[in-house]
């Protein structure tokens, strides 16, 4: 056990400085007498992981371009592997730096498959499929996820209902595609939006005023 002569204070947890004077602290810091986790030592497990991850992904695209560039241009082949690589990584970057929470992670994320079902059905030549399945069934997956989650951790009604809401006005947003025509199989998208409707309803009704409170507090009103 660790010792501060100067507050005469005997500390358990191992620590450099003393937490009172940020003095020295005399004596051999002993581990089994931790008592809270060293965060540092998973945020620097997860921070090289990270690091490794991102090496291999550099790693790819540069073997992916000089193939291409071995068996020659003929087709810009490995663009497509760029911007998969990429993709990958913004998400899984996102994924790490939001994981101390898991409902706005899987916001994020899903705001994210947005763009990126948009972006390769662009580049791909718009064929539709993400308005027509991808943007819908990834949001219905998400609701599922919040709702996993939600059973999961226990959380209260104020630590998630935002998110909800946010997912769920979001979810309106095939309601547009619909009525400009831009959909060609309806039933995800109108799965997507009776899910959204009865989702609010079901907030406004059973959680009406819970609800004002956190968004006035989310809104600072």
């Amino acid at each position: 056990m660790q010792y501060c002569k100067r507050c005469k204070i005997t500390v358990r947890n191992p620590r450099r400085k003393c937490p009172l004077c940020q003095g020295n602290l005399e004596g051999n810091p002993e581990e089994e007498n931790r008592m809270f986790p060293d965060l540092r030592r998973e945020s620097s497990r997860m921070a090289m992981g990270f690091r490794i991850f991102s090496f291999v992904c550099i790693a790819v695209c540069v073997a992916a371009v000089s193939v291409n560039w071995i068996l020659g241009f003929h087709s810009f082949w490995s663009g497509y592997v760029l911007a998969g690589v990429g993709c990958m990584w913004i998400l899984s970057a996102v994924a790490i730096v939001k994981r101390r929470n898991l409902f706005k992670n899987a916001v994020w994320e899903a705001v994210l498959l947005w763009v990126v079902f948009l972006f390769w059905d662009f580049i791909t030549g718009w064929r539709g499929w993400s308005v027509d399945f991808g943007i819908p069934i990834a949001l219905l997956a998400v609701y599922a996820i919040l709702w996993v989650i939600v059973f999961l951790t226990r959380a209260p009604v104020s630590h998630y209902m935002i998110y909800m809401v946010m997912v769920s006005v979001g979810s309106l947003v095939p309601l547009i595609f619909l009525l400009c025509g831009a959909v060609s199989v309806r039933l995800p998208s109108v799965l997507c939006v009776a899910g959204a409707v009865l989702m609010l309803s079901a907030l406004a009704i059973f959680k009406g005023r819970a609800l004002g409170d956190e968004l006035r507090k989310k809104t600072h009103l």
